[in-house]
């Protein structure tokens, strides 16, 4: 999988149907494994986004991006109940594995490509997506049909996991990502080594927080800021469409 996902130059080439089947291969131990590796600091991330959702328009309608087995959707339902909430998601197999968990949630999962959501414009208070924009081709495609989708004055939130370099706990973080992640996921889960190479290939590589208001910037989002947490593994980035 790497070889089709990276290139010599060692930048990052997302290749849409690689990610989809890698996806596809790992749904059954995904919830568990996030949990494991992060231990249990995605919960948390989850809940500091889903605080930093705005409503406009009472009961309020928020759209997950990449939603995958939709434990984002789950944390903003929990800090407002009474919104309506949309997943889209890619792959099939992880909508699936969200249904039962959202029962009782008024929800709408859509299966879709995030970089062409079938929805009209101007249509939710709030966007967001989790550990999902570094496995996308096209990031200013993203930030662009966020914008569009977006009422104004609405809000868009990037949730990703990075690498600081400078960071107090750089050398062990790398170690985990490159090593520990793959074959721990492997030999103890059985789940495909490849899969969590990549995964954390895909971490290593990701920009920092300021690259990514810069791109949000140029669509024409404002009034930007952002957060990092857990030793600067984690960013929290949010704009809003004027």
């Amino acid at each position: 999988m790497e070889d089709l996902t990276f290139k010599n130059d060692n930048s990052l080439r997302p290749n849409p149907a690689k990610i989809q089947e890698m996806f596809g291969s790992v749904t059954s131990r995904y919830d568990f494994l996030n949990h494991f590796f992060s231990l249990g600091r995605d919960i948390f991330w989850r809940r500091a986004l889903a605080r930093r959702l705005l409503i406009l328009d009472k009961p309020g309608h928020f759209l997950d991006l990449a939603t995958g087995t939709g434990d984002q959707l789950l944390a903003a339902h929990k800090c407002w109940p009474h919104a309506h909430l949309t997943g889209l998601d890619f792959s099939q197999p992880m909508l699936d594995l969200a249904s039962p968990k959202l029962r009782g949630v008024p929800v709408n999962l859509v299966f879709g490509d995030v970089l062409k959501p079938p929805f009209e414009d101007n249509l939710f208070d709030s966007i967001s997506i989790s550990f999902g924009l570094r496995n996308l081709a096209d990031r200013k495609e993203l930030c662009q049909q966020a914008f569009r989708l977006l009422k104004p004055g609405g809000r868009f939130l990037i949730l990703e996991m990075f690498f600081e370099p400078r960071a107090f706990m750089a050398p062990i973080t790398s170690f985990i990502l490159k090593k520990a992640t793959p074959w721990l996921a492997n030999r103890l889960f059985h789940a495909p080594q490849d899969a969590y190479k990549y995964l954390g290939l895909s971490i290593l590589r990701f920009p920092h927080p300021s690259i990514i208001l810069d791109e949000m910037e140029k669509v024409g989002f404002k009034e930007l800021g952002y957060r990092t947490y857990t030793f600067d593994i984690a960013m929290l980035v949010w704009g809003h469409k004027p």
